[in-house]
């Protein structure tokens, strides 16, 4: 037994050492990336979450004439260390064989090789100062949290409620990892109702069953629910209390609204502000209408096709909110509420106060548009979490899906118990809420959608071996 402990620690330090060359490399080669979330996250601003803000601040302190070199070395040593615990992980669970575990460790490579090579910003993302620098790392650890979870079956226990908090500590990180909350309370939810059924067959009559099963059912739900209610209000709190202690403000992050106004005012028509009842406000959006159309900043310019659509409405949409809106509104509340730039985190507060309303008012007119321009972004996102975007790709992101879903449902009919179809089917519902969740607020850009690629893709070759093996040996 100590030799075969040996040996696996061994080939984990093999991984270690190869996650230590590549992160090495691109942080000897490289430097820190300022990038244009870099100044809200050093000046503590309402606009970001707290916990890279802080990290920021903690670096000041420790290297105040450099500090971020050290931030950097930071997310590169981080990188180095969550990725060796991730293949670990599946190495331990899957059993898998040294020619896999070199094919995975490649697999979780994928985002840090994409992004500098094909994404439009070319970034490195353990160099960047940014959320990307630490997210890449942690997200993976989080989700293999969450497999254990699962797999151990116990819906309240440490492991639970310790992978509740790794996902509060995310969405700290960013708001986009909230969707993570819901992914949580599903899990827990079916392994509560599975315990339930489970105690109730050891424990019950035939005829009894059902309301067993519903009772505890109901008291599992009851219990994470709470849970995650617990969590969502812990995250508001703290955010709060970071806010005030930074900026004086007891407020949440401020600038999501704004960011969610641009894609309406994107498929409105000019006709449509004759809904807004206040003078102001409707003289405000035909000003920023105007603007907008006649920069051809509008759905109606877009060209046909779903990418094509969707490609032009990302285009536009960092313009509209920043320029086309938030120009228009800033004056708006200078004019309205006195507040200037002179106080520009109640500025923010303000703005998206006045793109909440623009929201309330117009959404019914713009409706129809809206959701057909929310597919097009959605479709995109769904892609990019997979492929490039491209015509061909598109077609084989729908069939790479199609084969994902059609190979779970046969491992579980086979076997509920599937390790490899749980893992798949928790990655595709956590791709679909990342997707509709990142295309309700902004452009599903690929950064924001490669964090469950290599999820997606070491998923589904296990799939594959599991079915193949199944066939051949029964």
């Amino acid at each position: 037994m100590k030799n075969i402990k040996w040996s696996e620690r061994k080939r984990n330090c093999l991984f270690f050492s190869i996650f230590t060359v590549f992160f090495g490399y691109l942080f000897l080669t490289g430097e820190p990336v300022y990038v244009g979330d870099t100044f809200q996250y050093e000046n503590q601003m309402i606009m970001r979450e707290p916990v890279y803000a802080l990290l920021m601040q903690f670096c000041r302190f420790i290297s105040p004439q450099d500090p971020y070199w050290l931030i950097i070395l930071f997310q590169n040593v981080l990188a180095v260390v969550g990725n060796t615990i991730v293949i670990a992980f599946m190495r331990k669970r899957f059993r898998l064989n040294m020619g896999v575990s070199l094919l995975f460790t490649g697999i979780v490579l994928v985002p840090h090789i994409m992004t500098p090579m094909f994404a439009s910003t070319h970034l490195v993302l353990t160099n960047a100062l940014m959320t990307e620098g630490i997210l890449f790392s942690l997200y993976p650890l989080a989700f293999v949290s969450l497999l254990d979870m699962m797999w151990s079956g116990k819906p309240v226990g440490k492991k639970s409620f310790g992978t509740l908090a790794f996902f509060l500590l995310l969405s700290l990180i960013r708001g986009q990892m909230m969707v993570l909350f819901v992914v949580w309370f599903l899990v827990a939810y079916v392994l509560a109702v599975k315990n339930g059924i489970a105690v109730t067959k050891r424990t019950q009559e035939e005829k009894n069953t059902f309301v067993l099963a519903e009772n505890i059912g109901k008291q599992g739900l009851a219990a994470v629910l709470a849970a995650v209610v617990i969590a969502f209000a812990g995250r508001s709190i703290v955010i709060h209390v970071y806010n005030y202690c930074e900026q004086g403000l007891f407020v949440d992050t401020a600038s999501g609204k704004a960011m969610s106004f641009a894609n309406v005012l994107y498929v409105a028509d000019r006709e449509d502000g004759g809904a807004i009842a206040d003078d102001g406000l409707r003289a405000l959006f035909y000003e920023m209408y105007d603007r907008a159309d006649a920069d051809r900043m509008n759905y109606k310019y877009a060209p046909s096709g779903i990418l094509g659509r969707a490609a032009y409405h990302e285009a536009c949409h960092d313009e509209l909110n920043f320029t086309y809106f938030g120009e228009p509104a800033k004056r708006y509340a200078g004019e309205t509420q006195g507040v200037y730039t002179d106080r520009y985190q109640e500025l923010m507060i303000v703005i998206d106060a006045v793109a909440a309303e623009l929201s309330s008012e117009l959404m019914p007119q713009v409706f129809g548009r809206y959701i057909l321009n929310y597919f097009y972004v959605a479709v995109l996102g769904f892609i990019r979490t997979v492929a490039y975007e491209t015509t061909f790709l598109a077609w084989y992101a729908l069939f790479i899906y199609a084969a994902a879903v059609v190979l779970t449902l046969l491992l579980w009919k086979r076997s509920p118990n599937s390790m490899a179809a749980s893992f798949m089917a928790v990655v595709l519902l956590t791709i679909a809420g990342n997707v509709c969740a990142t295309a309700l607020m902004i452009q599903c850009i690929s950064r924001y959608m490669i964090y469950n690629m290599p999820l997606f893709y070491m998923a589904g070759f296990l799939e594959l071996w599991e079915n193949y093996y199944r066939e051949r040996h029964g």
